[in-house]
């Protein structure tokens, strides 16, 4: 899942397109349908520490699962890097830095309010119980409000910080760009 999603946003970077986060939300979606059920959809190191403190994972399990999270950003970073090389943006060096007149702290501080906001959304819909009362299951909506949270977040500070509200996109980006560094900054 981790793997994918990097992927996609590499892919998308690569691209130069516009619509970087709809399309990660839709892969982030899709993997969240496809794989909830399999790894309890961990796909972002933020949001596995959150399930930690929440108690909703144990500290080892979640551990592992950063370690997956991470070693799959590295390794969708540097499959990307074999697209950068032959794509129509080969001369331009990817890299996870603030946008233009923003500085580290103000991109840091965008990442951390979205980064929370999408870490809340997965514990209010993916850790309470439902109450007694509602007789239809809430699975069914939890990718989606997931995946809003990226489209969010994504618009709303993908030009002061780049967006990527996870530390294995922003490592994998960081490969792409050291393994395909390109010729601009």
């Amino acid at each position: 899942g981790t793997f994918m999603l990097v992927l996609t946003v590499g892919l998308n970077v690569v691209g130069a397109s516009p619509a970087v986060a709809l399309s990660a939300a839709a892969a982030l979606m899709c993997m969240v349908y496809s794989l909830g059920d399999v790894s309890g959809a961990h796909f972002n190191p933020a949001v596995t520490v959150a399930l930690v403190v929440r108690g909703a994972c144990g500290p080892a399990e979640g551990l592992a699962y950063i370690a997956t999270q991470l070693i799959s950003g590295v390794c969708a970073g540097a499959a990307t890097a074999f697209f950068h090389a032959g794509s129509a943006h080969k001369d331009v060096t990817i890299s996870v830095k603030p946008g233009a007149n923003y500085t580290f702290f103000q991109g840091a501080i965008c990442e951390l309010f979205f980064t929370f906001v999408l870490a809340y959304t997965v514990l209010a819909v993916a850790t309470t119980k439902k109450p007694l009362s509602q007789t239809t299951s809430q699975k069914f909506y939890f990718a989606l409000s997931i995946a809003a949270c990226v489209v969010a977040g994504g618009f709303a500070v993908g030009s002061v910080s780049g967006g990527e509200l996870n530390p294995a996109v922003a490592l994998g980006l960081t490969v792409l760009g050291a393994v395909s560094p390109g010729e601009t900054a």
